[in-house]
């Protein structure tokens, strides 16, 4: 059985602050507990038992706390500005959402598509009836439906920069 959430500060790399959940998504009616998150600095995922007992292994970390610790420590012997999130990053390339015809680099790359000129933006993505006048003047679904004008009144359309003063 799982214990209780007690707030606590990494107990590996003291970096990070491990907070309960808000009342908003304790309110979610898919809200299914306390999912155990993970520190951004050194990767260990929270489990209080095993703060508790730092010689346990096998609960929500492979290694005990102990040795979670040593590991940790070899990584910033190797590289003293280790992160855990960036080291283990790994770029998403994601067809646009707007044309289909070119591939951003990553999720929230921020490129902009040569074949319409949306720049990518994955929390536009995310809502796409929200958000105009960020990276783009209008939000995915409006961009969407001028594009698709644009390619029924323009024979070959294809983006130009200064079409819209981007």
């Amino acid at each position: 059985m799982e214990s209780k959430f007690e707030p606590m500060i990494c107990p590996v790399c003291g970096k990070y602050e491990f907070v309960d959940d808000t009342d908003l998504e304790k309110a979610d009616p898919d809200y299914e507990g306390y999912s155990g998150d993970q520190c951004s600095y050194c990767g260990w995922i929270y489990d209080v038992d095993q703060a508790h007992n730092p010689d346990s292994a096998n609960g929500n970390n492979e290694l005990s706390l102990n040795e979670y610790k040593e590991w940790y420590k070899e990584r910033l012997k190797e590289d003293p500005d280790y992160n855990f999130s960036e080291a283990s990053y790994e770029p998403e390339p994601h067809v646009c959402p707007v044309c289909g015809r070119h591939q951003f680099s990553d999720s929230f790359s921020y490129e902009t598509c040569p074949v319409c000129g949306w720049v990518d933006d994955g929390v536009m993505e995310e809502e796409p009836d929200k958000w105009a006048a960020n990276a783009n003047d209008l939000c995915l679904n409006d961009y969407k439906t001028r594009y698709q004008k644009l390619c029924k009144t323009i024979t070959g359309y294809n983006y130009s920069r200064d079409q819209y003063g981007k």
